[in-house]
């Protein structure tokens, strides 16, 4: 089984440029990604080549003794993911216009429109059997103290 968590950055400071830090409750809320996956098995952590979702992905993969690995949200498609981590359980910190892109890629369809721009509870969670079929689902992380 392949198991892709396709997560959002959090909050980003709005007063940076096109590369700006998160801010205090974004990097709470980043810490937060480390209690939901405690008791998972997780083989990968990918962040695409930003500052906010860097700094999304560095609790979890710190916590998991992981590097993060860092691909190119511009380029990088569900086939090569879905090649290249096969049979892996996979935490991919991206973009509210591309994680559902992704999760629409796995099931060839377009079901999934991007998250809002103030949607930072929502990520998109698709397994992949052995056979290539695949189901996802939009799901909702109960961050606390919100």
């Amino acid at each position: 089984m392949t198991t892709f968590y396709f997560i959002r950055h959090a909050e980003k400071r709005t007063d940076q440029g096109s590369d700006p830090e998160l801010t205090e409750k974004g990097a709470e809320r980043a810490a937060q990604w480390v209690n939901y996956f405690f008791l998972k098995e997780l083989d990968v952590v990918l962040s695409s080549d930003f500052e906010r979702t860097r700094a999304t992905a560095e609790p979890l993969a710190t916590s998991k003794k992981m590097n993060i690995i860092t691909y190119d949200a511009k380029t990088l498609t569900g086939a090569e993911l879905l090649k290249k981590y096969k049979g892996k359980t996979v935490a991919l910190f991206g973009h509210s216009n591309t994680i559902n892109e992704y999760t629409n890629q796995f099931q060839n369809d377009s079901i999934y429109a991007p998250l809002n721009d103030a949607d930072y509870d929502h990520y998109f969670q698709v397994r992949v059997d052995p056979s290539g079929k695949s189901s996802g689902v939009l799901e909702v992380m109960p961050f606390v103290n919100e």
